[in-house]
């Protein structure tokens, strides 16, 4: 006795499955990934300047004046690689210095102070002398550079 056949399935008959292709979703999760890691790259790194102790903000004076504007006064204020003290070319101290600048603040409150600091001196004492001026009220000290010409020039420290 036979057994019936229920039917051979040819080769060439091939039932289509249901293939889910991974090719553009990991496209899109490493694109998201890379995002992911240049943005908290930037935060990390702007969290970092926020908290960096003893950070000097640079107030640039304006390429142009507008005509007519009221010229304050300047005071030249040089230290040098001793420490010692000038104001306008005259020696003196810490304490005399701040009672003439006070002074003229309440004369000029835009009045300009320009710090003219020995190469030899170190960084620590020219930002010792600019944090007590600037804690006297003043907003526009500059510290005076001398270019490779030989010019002086001046950058603003806020």
């Amino acid at each position: 006795m036979r057994i019936p056949d229920w039917g051979e399935r040819p080769e060439e008959i091939v039932q289509p499955g249901v293939q889910l292709n991974l090719t553009p979703l990991v496209d899109v999760v490493f694109a998201l990934l890379i995002i992911y890691m240049v943005s908290s790259a930037a935060m990390i790194e702007q969290g970092r300047s926020e908290s960096a102790t003893g950070q000097v903000d640079l107030a640039l004076p304006a390429g142009s004046t507008e005509a007519g504007s009221k010229k304050s006064t300047e005071v030249v204020v040089q230290i040098d690689a001793d420490g010692a003290l000038y104001r306008g070319g005259e020696a003196t101290d810490m304490r005399s210095l701040e009672k003439a600048l006070i002074e003229k603040i309440s004369r000029d409150p835009e009045m300009q102070v320009r710090v003219e600091a020995d190469r030899k001196l170190t960084y620590e004492r020219v930002m010792e002398l600019i944090a007590r001026l600037q804690s006297l009220g003043l907003r526009n000290v500059g510290l005076a550079t001398r270019a490779e010409g030989g010019e002086g020039g001046a950058a603003g420290v806020d």
